[in-house]
């Protein structure tokens, strides 16, 4: 078996490949995070045997998300391993040294020496739905801190807007409202008429034709 240990980081990662008896077939060498440095990591892993390979990641932060997606496309047999385990192995060196081209070798021994699990089309799965929720919850903030900011300029401008809905201003109505006419005087000066007209534009589809079978 051919081992790869792949030591993750934010721009660069490092790798490194070694059989099971402790022969070094590629040293330790970094490559970009992007599709040019995968390229480069791939252009490498040719020269072994694929199907007699394993490349094994600590379980890190999402950095490494993107390049496992790659790997695992590309049919790649990939082992999870638990950084305590690299840990351990590095406190038994006397040197306890940490850099990322020795953590390359570390995960290969930690391969070898410890049990680890493959990624499967579910980790996969997994890791892209973590992705979405992450993305999900970040535009969740961004647009409570954008009404937050939205209120405060409304009630310096126009104190008064947020009053004459019963809603609120965070409604469609008002946002429509506002940008087409943003100032206290353009708003005053608008016909009732045409001031109507962009109420019934923003109303849902529902109400308006409740309102037609009043009518």
């Amino acid at each position: 078996m051919i081992y790869v240990g792949i030591d993750i980081a934010k721009q660069k990662h490092f790798a490194a490949a070694m059989t099971a008896d402790g022969e070094v077939l590629i040293q330790p060498f970094n490559f970009t995070n992007d599709s040019k440095g995968f390229s480069l990591l791939v252009s490498k892993l040719k020269t072994l045997n694929q199907e007699n390979l394993l490349i094994g990641l600590e379980s890190t932060s999402h950095y490494g998300e993107n390049l496992i997606c790659y790997l695992y496309n590309m049919g790649y047999h990939i082992a999870v391993i638990n950084p305590i385990q690299t840990a351990t192995l590095r406190k038994s060196n006397i040197r306890k040294t940490k850099t990322d081209k020795v953590d390359t070798i570390l995960i290969i021994k930690s391969m070898i020496l410890n049990n680890h699990r493959i990624f499967t089309k579910a980790d996969i799965d997994s890791i892209r739905l973590k992705s979405l929720c992450r993305f999900r919850e970040k535009t969740k903030k961004s647009k409570a801190r954008l009404k937050i900011q939205h209120v405060s300029y409304v009630d310096i401008i126009f104190p008064e807007l947020q009053y004459f809905f019963k809603s609120g201003i965070h409604i469609n109505t008002c946002y429509e409202l506002l940008k087409r006419h943003s100032s206290p005087n353009d708003i005053a000066a608008l016909h009732l008429t045409y001031l109507g007209n962009i109420f019934l534009k923003r109303l849902p589809t529902a109400v308006l034709v409740k309102k037609k079978l009043l009518l």
